[in-house]
This record gives structure tokens, C-alpha cells and sequence, in this order.
């Protein structure tokens, strides 16, 4: 995932980190997609929020934030220039 991508996802509240959650075993994501999903992680280690990012081979990346309830909060989609 393009780190500028993670730059527009995060809010503006530098106490939030994400971490990268590992991906399902039985994923099946072809090799031209990344997915990639992260915890949204508070200073107290509570986990606040969510954020799946992808990058497709045709150009195509985004993400979506969810809260800890699973309601979308904001989300993006962008086209790599070529």
C-alpha cells in the first residue's frame, strides 16, 4: 500500500498508531491486489478503529476507516496517475 495512501487515512490525531493485522489464511486475493488492514491503536493501547487499505494492478488504491463499532467513518478511492 502506498504510504501516502496510510498519510490521507489516518485522522489528525498523532496519539493513534496503526498496526498491521495479519492476513486471513484463507484469503484468496490474487497477486495483482494488495489488500492490507490495520488496527487503529489509542495510547492506552485500546483499539479505536480500523483501516482496510488495496492497490489493484489497474491503478486503483483506496481505504476505508471503520470506528471499533464497524461503522464507516471515511473512505477514499484514487487512481494512479500514468
Amino acid at each position: 500500500m502506498n504510504p501516502h495512501m496510510l498519510d490521507i487515512a489516518l485522522p489528525g490525531n498523532p496519539n493513534l498508531k496503526l498496526q498491521e493485522v495479519a492476513p486471513d489464511s484463507d484469503d484468496h486475493s490474487t497477486a495483482h491486489e494488495k489488500n492490507t488492514s490495520f488496527e487503529m491503536i489509542a495510547e492506552d493501547g485500546q483499539v479505536v478503529g480500523y483501516v482496510k487499505t488495496w492497490h489493484e494492478s489497474d491503478g486503483y488504491s483506496g481505504y476505508v476507516q471503520f470506528d471499533s463499532e464497524g461503522n464507516v467513518l471515511d473512505w477514499k478511492v484514487l487512481r494512479d496517475r500514468q
